[in-house]
């Protein structure tokens, strides 16, 4: 088994550290901390980093390019033993040890870069398929990268956390009730059942059926009762119905 982490996280300080600091910490989850190369986590401190850095990029299955607004503007020189441009020269690495090199898109601004505008060592990056990361998105967007990676590396695979774990049938339901602390029960298209609720609930459509001590049927109105702090919205299509047989000491202080 393969010393050096599968997964190498490419990046500028000076362009998108948080975003690939995200990756990582994603992928990390997912896979495992050690299959997953980002310089400020796996290079322990005071290690010389030139070294480790160069062997991690050559060594690994697939570089992570990541790229924000930003990235061409600390484009460096040619490559060479003291080209400062660390970025361009673990990319250069991983190219030519023929790694799998994906540009990975910060934002929806962010476009890949033209091959007028690199170095000829970089140039292959233009041929490369992308992937896109967006902020109001970004969980989904690494998922979606994660599973490429658990396909296209089998020790990714194997590691993978969540394997398995799409085979829920999709037709299993989930709710979303915010601070409800009683029971809902969802089935097709019946409605929405609830006992004992402590915070506000928006259902849509079916029969919606709450018990009451005050008798009155809404539809297609905003509705709130009393005391089960129940709140309905807007186009209810089979109305709501209370159950209103007032209890004998109704009226009385409690």
């Amino acid at each position: 088994m393969s010393q050096y982490p599968e997964v190498f996280i490419n990046y500028r300080t000076m362009d998108e550290p948080n975003g690939a600091a995200l990756i990582e910490n994603h992928l990390s989850q997912r896979f495992g901390s050690d299959l997953i190369f980002r310089d400020g986590k796996s290079i322990p401190a005071g290690s010389p980093f030139p070294d480790a850095l160069r062997q991690a990029a050559r060594h690994c299955s697939v570089l992570l390019a990541v790229m924000g607004p930003r990235w061409l503007d600390g484009l460096g020189g040619e490559v060479t033993d003291g080209c400062a441009d660390w970025t361009r020269r673990e990319i250069a690495e991983a190219l030519q040890s023929g790694a799998q090199v994906i540009p990975v898109l910060i934002g929806p601004q962010t476009n890949p870069p033209l091959p007028d505008r690199l170095p000829a060592d970089l140039r292959e990056l233009t041929l490369r398929q992308f992937r896109r990361v967006n902020s109001y998105t970004s969980h989904h967007d690494l998922d979606l990268l994660a599973d490429e990676l658990a396909d296209l590396v089998p020790r990714l695979g194997k590691a993978d956390t969540r394997a398995g774990a799409g085979d829920a049938p999709e037709t299993q339901a989930r709710n979303s009730v915010e601070d409800n602390r009683g029971t809902v029960f969802q089935a097709g298209t019946i409605g929405t059942a609830l006992s004992e609720p402590r915070g506000p609930v928006h259902s849509g459509q079916g029969d919606q059926h709450i018990n009451s001590h005050h008798g009155d049927q809404y539809n297609n109105s905003n509705h709130q009762s009393g005391g089960s702090g129940i709140h309905f919205t807007g186009g209810n299509q089979g109305g709501i119905r209370f159950n209103s047989t007032p209890p004998e000491n109704e009226g009385e202080n409690r």
